[in-house]
C-alpha cells in the first residue's frame, strides 16, 4: 500500500491502520518510506486513545526508499492496533 503525499499542504496527515493484534507474541512490522517530512508510528491499546509515537523519522528528501523494521510485543488479554 502506498500513500502519496505529493502536492499536499504542510500539516496534512495520512493514517494506515493494521488489523488488531491479540496474540501474546512479538510481531514484526516492516515497511519502506521516502520523504521529506515526518513519519510517526503509534500503538493503540484496547481501542484507547493514540499515545506517543513508538518510532519516528524526520528528514529532508531521501534518495530512494528506506526500510524500517519494528518489533512489537503484545501481551494477552490486551489488544493492540
Amino acid at each position: 500500500m502506498m500513500v502519496n503525499a505529493s502536492g499536499r499542504a504542510s500539516g496534512q496527515k495520512a493514517h494506515l491502520l493494521l488489523p488488531t493484534l491479540k496474540e501474546n507474541d512479538t510481531h514484526c512490522i516492516d515497511f519502506h518510506y521516502s520523504f521529506p517530512g515526518t513519519l510517526n508510528v503509534y500503538i493503540k491499546v484496547d481501542g484507547g486513545p493514540q499515545g506517543n509515537p513508538i518510532w519516528n523519522a524526520s528528514a529532508p528528501v531521501t534518495e530512494g526508499w528506506v526500510k524500517a523494521e519494528l518489533a512489537i510485543s503484545t501481551f494477552w488479554p490486551n489488544s493492540y492496533q
